[in-house]
């Protein structure tokens, strides 16, 4: 017979936004930690401190027993950022600017090219921000319950 475990899951009192950003920015180059005792998120950056320094952390990190850091995974590339475009010209209503914005992220730099083109359209550009906001709350929430992490204030 199998048992249920019940997994006490634990609790971050920041806010999602927070989660959010680190989430989003997290790379090979600037890490972030989630620190649970201290209730705080620790950004690790190759261009403010020294590479002893960093390794410094990690070294306390890895002798870390308690559980007390959570590592943030690093975003690999641009992947998900042109997926999104991608996502979010597929709804927009007007085929004929769904098409342009189309056409804009299959050319160079497309991630300048679709903010230039989303500017021409004020209505569009406040449409993705938003979107974009709450695509990147929805994937901390998503990271947080693989951690078994719960957020105590979501603003």
């Amino acid at each position: 017979m199998v048992k249920n475990i019940d997994v006490k899951k634990r609790v971050v009192h920041l806010s999602l936004d927070e989660i959010a950003e680190a989430l989003d920015n997290c790379t090979l180059y600037t890490r972030y930690i989630l620190d649970l005792q201290e209730e705080e998120i620790i950004r690790l950056s190759e261009y403010m401190m020294s590479s002893d320094e960093i390794q410094e952390v990690f070294d306390e990190i890895d002798d870390d027993e308690t559980g007390r850091y959570v590592l943030f995974p690093i975003r690999m590339g641009s992947r998900d950022g042109y997926a999104d475009m991608e996502v979010f010209i597929e709804n927009i209503k007007d085929l004929e600017v769904q098409e342009l914005a189309n056409q804009v992220i299959r050319e160079s730099k497309p991630f300048r090219r679709f903010k230039d083109f989303i500017q021409v359209y004020p209505d569009l550009e406040k449409e993705w921000y938003t979107w974009k906001d709450a695509r990147s709350r929805n994937r901390a929430l998503e990271w947080l319950e693989e951690e078994g992490l719960v957020l105590t204030n979501e603003e």
